[in-house]
């Protein structure tokens, strides 16, 4: 499943599990509910800005968010060879870029 997949499956489950509708979260992130609505049947790329936006509009952290149930106890490798010649790249290095920013921003802000 790719980054964008994982992240619109969260955005729909939460949104189905807390009762909120895809209107209330274009208003809570200041777009419109068609923009909402594209990300959701994933005619476009949810862009890294919207990422953060999302989390933070559903009270999520970035990793929650972009994280997939079924990987959490998996051992993730990653491995950067090449160029990023096409979407799908371009998305899992977004992801993990978010993932290593959050990880340092739950490092720092432990004591």
């Amino acid at each position: 499943m790719n980054a964008n997949k994982i992240i619109v499956n969260n955005i729909q489950s939460w949104l189905r599990d807390n009762g909120k509708s895809q209107q209330w979260l274009a208003q809570e992130i200041g777009v419109s509910k068609a923009l909402i609505g594209h990300m959701l049947n994933e005619s476009r790329v949810i862009q890294s800005k919207r990422i953060v936006d999302l989390a933070n509009a559903l009270g999520l952290t970035v990793n929650e968010l972009t994280s997939d149930a079924s990987m959490k106890e998996e051992r993730m490798t990653v491995e950067l060879r090449g160029t990023l010649s096409n979407r799908r790249s371009k998305m899992e290095l977004e992801r993990l870029k978010f993932a290593i920013e959050d990880y340092v921003g739950l490092k720092s802000e432990r004591p």
